[in-house]
């Protein structure tokens, strides 16, 4: 009955994530292709873009749930034994994220303002005033880069997670989309760390970024606009991905 009910919450956690991230490729496509500057891309964009659709606020709640459900899943994998150190040090860093991500959704759903700071800004601030604060922050810029690097690995090894059960032709279209999501995510992944890493290194918290500042900057690439909505592409891909494991993968 538990291992039931902790299977129902991550998968409703990982439907959460997945929506979070094709509304990320939507808004994040429509900054590259249609120049729509009043948009915000990242995962507020998302939100916002979530919240204005039809029954968007009772999906905005679901999302909500979902990220809650997954931070005191990862909470509780972190207080229970079985695990080396780093293993447990990442999976608190994975808690942490979708904690915050879960009061940033609920924040936008009940229409609660910000007072002063963020949270995180504040957290940030607080931490490079400390000694140990930026090497701290850096060796999370390395672990994002690494968690980057890992995820785009998998891309390209198609190590997937699962083992969907359908027709071949079906199977390897998942099965590209979640590869191209995987490679995405990684890359965008290794860019947010490494302006971590600048941002510890520098000593400034306004230069920390987001993921939609992250987002933008592929469009001041080489390539332009079209990398971004090629990586926004990639992002909207990665949120299937999710969905695919929240549908098809046996044991979450």
């Amino acid at each position: 009955m538990i291992r039931a009910m902790r299977s129902l919450l991550a998968r409703l956690g990982l439907g959460a994530v997945g929506t979070i991230y094709v509304a990320m490729g939507v808004v994040s496509a429509r900054v590259a292709f249609l120049g729509a500057k009043d948009r915000e891309a990242g995962v507020p964009g998302a939100l916002r873009f979530l919240l204005g659709q039809p029954y968007g606020f009772r999906i905005l709640g679901v999302v909500v749930g979902g990220l809650g459900a997954l931070a005191i899943l990862r909470f509780r994998e972190v207080l229970g034994g079985g695990r080396s150190l780093p293993v447990r040090a990442g999976l608190a860093l994975n808690a942490i994220g979708y904690a915050l991500l879960a009061w940033t959704a609920a924040r936008l759903l009940f229409r609660i303002r910000q007072s002063g700071d963020s949270l995180e800004r504040a957290s940030v601030e607080w931490l490079l005033g400390e000694s140990w604060g930026a090497t701290l922050l850096e060796v999370v810029g390395f672990a994002v880069i690494a968690g980057g690097a890992f995820e785009a690995y998998q891309g390209l090894r198609g190590r997937l997670g699962f083992r969907p059960k359908l027709p071949r032709r079906m199977e390897r279209i998942l099965a590209a989309i979640a590869r191209f999501g995987l490679i995405a995510r990684g890359i965008v992944l290794g860019v947010l760390g490494y302006f971590v890493i600048r941002a510890a290194e520098e000593l400034d918290v306004n230069r920390l970024p987001t993921m939609g500042g992250t987002l933008r900057a592929f469009a001041h690439t080489a390539f332009g606009p079209a990398f971004m909505g090629v990586v926004a592409a990639g992002l909207a891909s990665y949120g299937v991905y999710m969905w695919s494991l929240m549908l098809l993968k046996r044991r979450v």
